[in-house]
């Protein structure tokens, strides 16, 4: 059985052209080739793309050859051909090069009509796919998975598709340059906005990746999610030693999520120094509280040396522990003053050089290092129980899902990835747009016109190319 594909054009005058795309040969007697298979779906694509991205271009010639100011023909200066890569295949589409008219006062003595209409040799829609697609499984399966689908080049591979989501990732980037750090306007202005709604919580955490130059030392990841009554939650990541503007990252971050100037703002945080000044200064109406799932981390390494302290001394065992368990009541109903008291008791124990517990030292140097914790964040400690009881946030445990959501599952789980800073800082800065649904609206946003069906299941598409990614 023979099928012939055809199209019709038809310019703007009216007239049509009809032109053949491409014949099939169907064998009815083989049940394997029933309807079209993916070679012949991606023939088909590659051609159509062809004829059509042409013709475009060959009108966009027409309009340019004849000044519009003179109406006199313009001359040919060359010609020569530029490539168009697009999700179908990659056109070579011919591009003359024209002198510019002596009525036109343009700096330079030439133009190329197609160079200005094509200023971006890569289809948006490609760009937006290979972002995607990266920022949720490696380079690698990507640029795979696009050559088995689609009629993409042969030459495709990791690098092309790594180079084309930093190139959207630096864009994203230019935008925060004009951002502002802080919250701008007039408190005055501020009372007149309606009533918010309850509180943005804003949880921020720490993840650490493999360095690519000095592959025994690691670097870290700052990323955090941001809860609203009235929006989706809204995730943010950045390198923290390359990043040259944190605080526009979360105030963008905060308003696109709908924040109002007379909202109130929840930081939940484990009280780093870095973490506190990014935090600070940045929102009038904000209340700082340091996790408490940090502070107890903390206590059960000191109750596990304890059980050692108690097998081999047993007396100044039992003392330390239950000064530890004041340490934590105390804590608990934001008493640091007392609680400081109870830590300076427990290390006055481990002055004794007569005890026989072998991790003495160690241990003291643990009971240092949550004084000097607790000390640098005492202003950061509520009182956690009237909190808990009122049903409010204390703890960052959806911050531990969200290093692990935006870092581990893409740059480190199971695989012994190595990153340069670079490279990391704006794979987060893709990965978050895509889990937030941002992604889509920058590209609407860059390119008018450009327009992604959504079928209302972003979720799910997620889960899908995640599922896939682990299967690779």
């Amino acid at each position: 059985m023979h099928f012939t594909i055809q199209v019709v054009i038809t310019n703007e005058q009216g007239s049509e052209t009809l032109e053949e795309v491409i014949q099939l040969e169907k064998n009815v007697a083989d049940n394997n080739t029933v309807g079209l298979t993916l070679s012949d779906s991606k023939q088909i694509l590659k051609v159509l793309q062809a004829k059509i991205v042409l013709e475009q271009a060959k009108n966009r010639v027409e309009l340019q050859k004849t000044c519009l100011c003179c109406k006199r023909k313009r001359w040919l200066k060359d010609y020569h051909s530029v490539q168009f890569r697009t999700l179908f295949g990659t056109v070579n589409i011919p591009s003359p090069r024209f002198l510019h008219c002596q009525c036109d006062s343009a700096s330079e003595k030439t133009f190329s009509p197609i160079n200005q209409w094509l200023f971006d040799k890569n289809s948006p829609e490609l760009q937006y796919i290979e972002t995607k697609w990266a920022s949720l499984m490696s380079y690698q399966y990507t640029a795979k998975l696009l050559k088995e689908i689609l009629p993409i080049e042969p030459t495709q591979n990791a690098s092309t598709v790594r180079n084309h989501l930093q190139k959207v990732a630096r864009r994203k980037e230019k935008e925060l340059e004009d951002k502002p750090e802080y919250i701008t306007g007039c408190p005055a202005e501020w009372e007149k906005l309606p009533k918010p709604g309850k509180p943005i919580i804003v949880g921020i955490d720490g993840g650490y990746l493999t360095g690519w130059h000095q592959k025994n030392k690691k670097f870290e990841i700052i990323a955090g999610k941001s809860f609203s009554e009235t929006q989706p939650s809204k995730r943010f990541g950045f390198v923290q030693t390359l990043d040259d503007h944190p605080r526009k990252r979360l105030m963008y971050n905060l308003t696109r999520q709908g924040m109002q100037a007379n909202q109130q703002i929840i930081f939940l945080s484990d009280g780093a120094d870095h973490i506190r000044d990014l935090q600070y200064r940045m929102y009038p109406e904000s209340e700082h509280i340091l996790d408490w799932f940090h502070i107890t981390m903390r206590l059960t390494v000191l109750n596990q040396f304890t059980k050692g302290l108690l097998h081999s001394d047993p007396k100044p065992g039992k003392e330390v522990q239950k000064n530890l368990e004041s340490i934590k009541w105390y804590l608990w109903h934001g008493n640091v003053k007392e609680a400081l008291s109870y830590i300076e008791d427990c290390s006055c124990v481990f002055l004794d050089e007569d005890l026989k517990y072998p991790n003495r030292k160690k241990m003291a140097s643990h009971l240092d290092e949550l004084q000097t914790y607790i000390e640098n964040n005492r202003y950061l400690i509520p009182n956690y129980g009237e909190k808990w009881r009122c049903k409010e946030a204390i703890a960052t445990g959806f911050v531990e899902s969200t290093v692990n959501e935006v870092v581990a599952k893409r740059m480190v789980k199971k695989q012994q990835m190595q990153w340069t800073a670079k490279g990391a800082h704006y794979l987060l800065q893709t990965r978050v747009a895509v889990l937030n649904n941002e992604l889509s609206e920058d590209f609407s946003r860059w390119y008018p016109g450009f327009h992604i069906n959504n079928d209302g299941k972003p979720d799910a598409e997620k889960a899908e190319v995640l599922k896939m990614s682990k299967v690779a």
